[in-house]
């Protein structure tokens, strides 16, 4: 590691690590958004972070999305819930284990407040499966996908072969407002063929498309999406 801005040991680290909760919530604005993104093609730890809190995040998007049978809970429950995550994102100096807990111990917390609401909660079907066209541009690299739409988002399903074996790569989600979305990580398996579900709290309505990117931040594969269906 380097005593570089931005690194593990640099000075902006941990001010920029504590942007990942608010960036997955998508509460943060487009130029800290850009810094962070940054940061996250050179820091294996903080790409490790966002993996942690990427599932989080769409928990929340999930109870966001869901339709009440019995009761409607406040109003403001989920914002509130997103401000306080935020507020924990300033404390540059807590541990990002402390971190990844304040997010579950606030999406427990939503949970309960709709319990106690007598709110029951039931998930639509998921849309169908929409096969999405892919441009490689990675040498002897081979992929295919398809998008299905959720409540709380939408679900990546990327079949691929040829990612290097053992590299990292990032999915991010293209949002229609120029905005990129996190859609997760996955580990290249080389020549053997891969299936990877990868989810993004951007609705399909809001969704443009989505990229692969290398550990550089290099685009790899693209896909656009067509407009969806009235």
């Amino acid at each position: 590691m380097t005593d570089d801005e931005g690194t593990p040991n640099g000075p902006d680290h941990e001010a920029l690590r504590v942007l990942i909760g608010p960036y997955v919530l998508g509460r943060l604005d487009p130029g800290d958004t850009a810094t962070l993104e940054v940061h996250l093609d050179t820091c294996a730890s903080c790409r490790a972070d966002l993996a942690e809190l990427t599932p989080v995040a769409g928990a929340l998007a999930d109870v966001r999305g869901r339709a009440p049978a019995l009761a409607e809970p406040p109003a403001d429950l989920l914002d509130r819930v997103g401000a306080a995550v935020e507020a924990e994102g300033r404390r540059a100096r807590r541990p990002a284990a402390w971190r990844t807990a304040g997010v579950a111990a606030a999406a427990a917390a939503v949970a309960v407040a709709v319990t106690l609401t007598g709110v029951r909660l039931a998930e639509p079907p998921p849309g169908p499966f929409e096969p999405v066209p892919v441009a490689v541009a990675a040498p002897g690299v081979t992929a295919s996908a398809g998008v299905v739409p959720h409540t709380w988002g939408v679900e990546v399903r990327l079949s691929a072969r040829g990612f290097d074996a053992g590299d990292r790569y990032r999915v991010v989600v293209l949002g229609e407002d120029g905005r990129s979305y996190p859609a997760g990580e996955f580990v290249g398996t080389g020549s053997r063929p891969m299936v990877c579900n990868l989810n993004s709290s951007v609705l399909r309505a809001d969704a443009g498309g989505f990229e692969v990117l290398d550990t550089a931040g290099t685009v790899l594969a693209r896909s656009t999406f067509a407009p969806p269906r009235a």
